[in-house]
């Protein structure tokens, strides 16, 4: 996949906000043994009620209420002068901007909806586990109320400096497993989020999830998000001409060609197995007079060389990405295998050609 797609910071803070441990915090369990525990006998709730503030780096914030009921949540957000209204019906997402008076729908195929958004809290929760099991130190850091509510405060320190997914708190209630308040760390920002309200097992109507578009409204209608399409190496020649490939060799074999669909330009990602195992992806598209290069202003991008031109490494924990511009092109290498070294892939990098 192509590596901007793969690191969603807004993803993986969102995943912060779901169950990550534990039934009890008697001093005999270690941090991983109450999360393990908790992650088995979670149950899912049926509905909630909820209101929390979000702040970002103290530069702005907006005040949220939410509603969820099997799966469907609506959103309702004061941020600066504007609502903003968010609902999940189950097949689609529909956003309204009140100052704009524009709503934005996303429709989803079956099945694609739920896989976007996760399955459950618990789902989720280990996917979240298994990002941060290696590069935090998660630990216990004791008992709280959060809006009226017992919960577990629960830290997460990285191991390394100036990585994407920084340090992270999080406060989970002890009853219900919900995340009742985050604050996290990304590149040098902070985000925090708090419930100051939550009624859990609330009566909520279904009219609240369907919800009507005022008249006059401006309709966009957006794409899904996974909108790749695979291609050849001829038709990626015909739209970007002579650019840099990685042959393949000593057990490196490109799987696939996919062409990222962007408006902007055309993009396309390489996808390497090595040893018949995912490797990493090599992204590339022509730089364009007004591009900018991606997250030039990041704490975590760290400036390295690349095939003897100025470029960035980016750490995301296990895995890593390196980022260059040669002769008019962009190139990113977001690794798959967190096996692979940096070392590795700027040797890898070195060994790259022109398309033939």
């Amino acid at each position: 996949m192509n590596w901007k797609q793969s690191f969603r910071v807004g993803g993986l803070v969102a995943l912060m906000t779901i169950s990550l441990v534990g039934c009890n915090s008697e001093a005999s369990y270690s941090p991983q043994e109450i999360i393990d525990q908790a992650l088995q006998e979670t149950k899912e709730l049926e509905s909630y009620y909820g209101e929390y503030t979000m702040d970002i780096d103290e530069t702005g914030g907006a005040t949220v209420k939410e509603w969820m009921k099997d799966g469907k949540r609506r959103i309702e957000m004061s941020v600066d002068d504007d609502h903003v209204i968010a609902v999940n019906d189950g097949k689609q997402i529909t956003t309204f901007s009140k100052k704009e008076n524009k709503a934005s729908i996303m429709t989803f195929e079956n099945g694609e909806l739920e896989e976007l958004m996760g399955k459950s809290p618990k789902d989720s929760a280990q996917v979240l586990l298994n990002i941060v099991k290696d590069s935090h130190d998660i630990s216990i850091a004791g008992e709280e109320k959060i809006a009226g509510r017992d919960a577990y405060h629960i830290t997460a320190k990285a191991k390394k400096k100036n990585t994407l997914l920084g340090d992270i708190e999080v406060w989970i209630d002890k009853k219900t497993w919900l995340t009742l308040k985050t604050i996290t760390t990304n590149a040098g920002n902070v985000t925090q989020q708090e419930y100051t309200k939550l009624e859990v097992n609330k009566k909520i109507d279904d009219a609240l999830f369907a919800f009507d578009i005022p008249k006059g409204a401006t309709i966009e209608q957006i794409d899904t998000l996974d909108q790749t399409a695979p291609t050849t190496i001829d038709e990626v020649k015909k739209q970007l001409g002579d650019f840099l490939i990685l042959p393949e060799e000593n057990g490196l074999t490109l799987s696939t060609i996919l062409d990222m669909k962007v408006e902007e330009r055309p993009e396309f990602s390489f996808e390497y197995e090595k040893d018949e195992q995912p490797a990493f992806s090599v992204s590339v598209f022509k730089v364009v007079s007004n591009f900018t290069t991606f997250g030039s202003n990041l704490a975590n991008e760290e400036d390295i060389q690349v095939r003897g031109e100025k470029g960035t490494y980016m750490d995301l924990g296990e895995l890593f990405v390196i980022s260059w511009s040669e002769n008019g092109y962009e190139y990113s290498i977001i690794t798959e295998n967190p096996e692979l070294t940096k070392e590795e892939i700027l040797a890898y990098a070195e060994e790259m050609t022109i398309v033939q």
